[in-house]
């Protein structure tokens, strides 16, 4: 199954594409379990117990087509976040409190 081609909200400034790379659901849940220490798809789904498998594979290929993830290829099922991804972890800390 191909990932779907995201709907843009046909706005050029920073936050509409912000949104257009992390605001899918389940897509900053993914980003706050990377900036927690899970490193593998399995990690990933234990941590997102709701998160249906193909929606978590496709927002892991959306997340890398981003640049806010990529594979490890040293891990099998391994991903991390690019220095774009981890430059996100002040917004995921102030959105959770």
């Amino acid at each position: 199954m191909a990932t779907r081609t995201p709907r843009g909200f046909g706005q050029y400034g920073g936050l509409a594409r912000a949104v257009e790379k992390v605001g899918e659901r389940w897509a900053l849940l993914i980003v706050r379990d990377l900036l927690g220490g899970a490193r593998r798809y399995s990690d990933l789904k234990a941590g997102l117990p709701r998160i249906p498998t193909n929606i978590l594979s496709d927002r892991l290929k959306e997340l890398q087509a981003a640049g806010v993830i990529r594979r490890v290829p040293a891990v099998r099922g391994g991903y991390e976040l690019t220095p774009l991804g981890r430059a996100l972890e002040p917004v995921v800390l102030e959105l959770e409190r």
